[in-house]
């Protein structure tokens, strides 16, 4: 996963690393292992089995992030997270944590800009323990004045560590607030430390109460397991959950940008860096051709797969400017996201000659169709990792989780191959043409304090 966006595990599955996570599904029978319903609730269910070893892992996915926060009171999905592990009456402290432990099994949770998920990966016959503990936090959970006030300060010191006190993250948050003017993903996932500051346990409260609710969320269980026994513990731990009425989301068109917009960082004693994104449609966006999506992942792959990816062969190996170059692209966003390039160049190398080199070969894009022999190349490596990342049940409950959340349908899934080998040569020419333009670029440099 690309540096930028392992720093910002929010921005999960980009790019061609999209291609590997969707391979998981890509077999002739694979629907026929998905069960998906809803229960009268509103709690959307999906089941996928896979019985190579007796292992489970299960997810539950809330349709609420840093998108559906506004100005003065960012953080508040981030800190929420944070303080789902503090317990709940039945279970205090960490008696969840404790117990899956015990049980041999992991958890974890992650924030994005597009909704927030909880997992455990546990031995498939303890799947019930699992599922008891964590329908009990989704409204019984306990948020005290004094467990705020300390989680609060764990939560600046991890922004100080993440992005305060590293040049990649600060530019990577000043990209994001910089190219978007009033797009709910001008804010930091994070939040931005004056309002971490002025943040109250009230705040989280209600923001507990507005979006944690069956109706906002999404129930993924994959790995050893028996679709009609699984679906009556769901039921029984969380078909009772009442419905709430959830609130309007605020939506926060982008205006038209005018121009490229550049921003320069002085940071002493640091390595110079570049960070630049193209305002880009996901397949959520609204009069666009979904095959521009299809075409726009492939472009990233073009760029930024492989040893021979045009950053790499180019700026790296030929012109040995930059030690390091990538690129991502999501298209299963909320909202628009940006296409990202990142470069760390070689010391000494001057920021304006290479970006001067990749002028030419985003230009190059622009001009010249890609090689049939390099387009089948990308779209190989789709089905090329299908037999490493298959082992995984926890990407393939990553995948439906984030596809069923932010685009509400998963047979997407099965749509993927399909579309990716649809993509001509002709189409990454002309996506290239009409997104990676001045108009809708913003680039942050980051540069050594003179």
């Amino acid at each position: 996963m690309n540096r930028f966006l392992r720093k910002n595990i929010t921005n999960f599955l980009v790019g061609v690393n999209v291609f590997i996570l969707l391979t998981l599904f890509l077999t002739p029978n694979s629907r026929a292992d998905v069960m998906e319903k809803t229960l009268d609730n509103g709690l959307n269910v999906i089941l996928k089995k896979d019985t190579r070893a007796p292992v489970v892992t299960s997810h539950i996915w809330y349709k609420i992030g840093s998108a559906d926060e506004i100005s003065g009171k960012t953080g508040l999905s981030h800190a929420l997270e944070h303080m789902m592990f503090k317990g709940t009456k039945k279970y205090p402290g960490g008696v969840f944590s404790q117990a899956i432990s015990k049980l041999g099994g992991k958890e974890n949770a992650f924030t994005s800009k597009d909704y927030t998920a909880y997992y455990q990966t546990l031995p498939s016959q303890y799947l019930e323990e699992a599922l008891k503990f964590e329908s009990d936090r989704m409204n019984n959970l306990v948020i005290s004045k004094s467990d705020f006030l300390k989680e609060i300060e764990v939560i600046k010191e991890e922004r100080r560590l993440r992005t305060d006190d590293q040049p990649e993250g600060i530019a990577y948050e000043q990209l994001y607030a910089s190219a978007y003017n009033n797009s709910s993903y001008h804010d930091p996932i994070i939040g931005w430390m004056e309002d971490l500051n002025s943040m109250t346990e009230i705040d989280i409260s209600n923001w507990y109460k507005n979006w944690y609710a069956p109706n906002n969320a999404t129930v993924v269980i994959v790995g050893d397991i028996n679709f009609e026994k699984t679906m009556d513990l769901i039921k029984k731990y969380y078909g009772s959950k009442e419905k709430v009425k959830i609130k309007n989301r605020i939506i926060r068109d982008e205006p038209p940008q005018f121009g490229e917009k550049e921003i320069s960082i002085q940071i002493k004693g640091k390595p110079s860096y570049i960070i630049m994104g193209y305002k880009v449609p996901s397949l959520n966006t609204k009069d666009v051709d979904p095959l521009d999506c299809y075409a726009l992942s492939v472009l990233s792959g073009i760029l930024s797969s492989g040893q021979n990816s045009r950053l790499q062969k180019i700026l790296v190996r030929e012109k040995k400017v930059a030690s390091y170059a990538d690129s991502g692209y999501s298209m299963f966003s909320r909202n628009d996201p940006l296409f990202l390039i990142d470069i760390n160049p070689i010391v000494g190398e001057k920021i304006d000659k290479i970006q001067s080199e990749l002028q030419k070969i985003i230009d190059d894009l622009k001009k010249n169709l890609v090689k049939k022999s390099e387009l089948d190349r990308i779209k190989a490596q789709v089905l090329a990792s299908e037999v490493y990342q298959r082992d995984s049940i926890d990407y393939q409950a990553r995948i439906l989780g984030m596809i069923k959340t932010s685009i509400g349908d998963i047979s997407l899934i099965e749509k993927y191959t399909e579309n990716i080998n649809k993509v001509t040569a002709s189409q990454v020419r002309e996506v290239a043409k009409k997104y990676l333009v001045f108009k809708s670029k913003t680039i942050v440099t980051v540069n050594d304090e003179k």
